[in-house]
């Protein structure tokens, strides 16, 4: 399953030109075929050992190109053994609007199961955006001891920060919280309390 930091981050807009009047792609189209693989030797089909190898004199391509004619800017990507899927954003989490739980948003991550609610949210203090420089916060569920489904949230991101959420170090984290909204409300409360100045002698 992804991470709910993978599915928003670490993605890069495929670019038109500074100048392009319309940034918007005309064309994009798919196309599977099979693809060639130059052998050295000439007439020798491909040899390994490794049993689970699946190279051979030809691979499986897809390849997938993008064409915006306001500044004649085409993209072509090609690879070899690509999987393919089609689904919502409710399926991948992302490509949905987030969700305002009192005065927090919540960005949903890809359901444990198709069909079912996430079980990660990032969270932010305002719904225009998220990027790395909005993101104040996380919450995921787990299962505690019993089994019964729990919530912890964490907020300000923190590098040095003593709490490891996710891949994440943050500077605040909550203890188990019984339900979503419980977790949404200690973010809000963690933006909304002043934090204490540290004093340090010397």
């Amino acid at each position: 399953m992804q991470l709910i930091e993978e599915t928003y981050f670490g993605w890069d807009p495929l670019t038109h030109t500074a100048d392009c009047p319309s940034p918007i792609w005309d064309e994009v189209q798919i196309r599977h075929d099979e693809g060639a693989r130059p052998d050295a030797s000439g007439t020798d089909p491909h040899a390994c050992a490794s049993s689970l190898c699946t190279h051979g004199t030809t691979f499986a391509r897809v390849q997938l190109r993008l064409l915006c004619r306001d500044c004649d800017t085409v993209h072509l990507i090609s690879g070899e053994g690509l999987s393919q899927a089609c689904t919502t954003p409710e399926g991948t989490g992302w490509g949905q609007a987030p969700r305002r739980m009192g005065d927090v948003w919540l960005w949903p991550g890809p359901p444990v199961v198709p069909g079912g609610e996430a079980h990660q949210y990032l969270v932010t203090l305002q719904p225009a955006a998220l990027t790395q420089a909005t993101l104040f916060g996380i919450i995921t569920r787990y299962r505690d001891a019993d089994h019964a489904p729990r919530w912890i949230a964490a907020a300000v991101p923190d590098e040095a920060g003593a709490h490891q959420v996710s891949t994440r170090r943050w500077r605040h984290a909550s203890r188990g919280l019984a339900a979503l909204e419980d977790a949404a409300a200690w973010i809000t409360a963690v933006d909304t309390t002043p934090q204490r100045p540290v004093v340090v002698s010397v």
